[in-house]
């Protein structure tokens, strides 16, 4: 395998530290959110420490699919499908997360010890809105990633 296509150059190598470094942090973060699971004495720590799990998840998982895209157009430098693919991948994951949290919500509220009940509102806070801040960066760099991928295909149009 060719690792120079990929690799070659000093800012590839930088980038490939920069998103392993992300992704040993949000393993430790993840790892974290697990062992305080297991440690939690009421239901309000467990399910806190639930929701950050999947906060972590969340953000991890559309971090990828911006990236996954960032990397078909502008390293792989080919057109490929798969952007187009994810774009809709990543509206269906947008949708079903937001699905996904209201029935953990409504599932969660039934479990909480009443004298924690005040803190649930942070707790749906951190719940609804932990990974929507790659959800909108993901939905301001899509367009011009896919616009970016249409050059590319008009480019491979015109080549072949």
């Amino acid at each position: 395998m060719n690792t120079s296509k990929y690799f070659g150059k000093v800012e590839n190598v930088f980038g490939a530290l920069c998103v392993l470094a992300l992704a040993v942090l949000m393993v430790w973060l993840m790892v974290g959110d697990v062992e305080r699971m297991q440690t939690a004495t009421t239901n309000y720590d467990y399910y806190s420490n639930f929701v950050y799990l999947i906060d972590n998840i969340a953000r991890t998982y559309f971090f990828c699919i911006v990236m996954l895209m960032a990397f078909f157009t502008y390293v792989n430098k080919q057109y490929s499908k798969w952007c187009i693919r994810l774009f809709y991948i990543l509206g269906v994951s947008t949708l079903m997360y937001f699905v996904i949290a209201n029935h953990f919500y409504r599932h969660v509220f039934g479990f909480i010890e009443t004298e924690n009940i005040e803190k649930m509102p942070s707790m749906t806070t951190t719940l609804f809105t932990g990974p929507l801040y790659w959800m909108i960066i993901g939905y301001f760099l899509i367009p011009r990633i896919l616009k970016d991928a249409q050059k590319l295909k008009e480019e491979q149009e015109l080549t072949v």
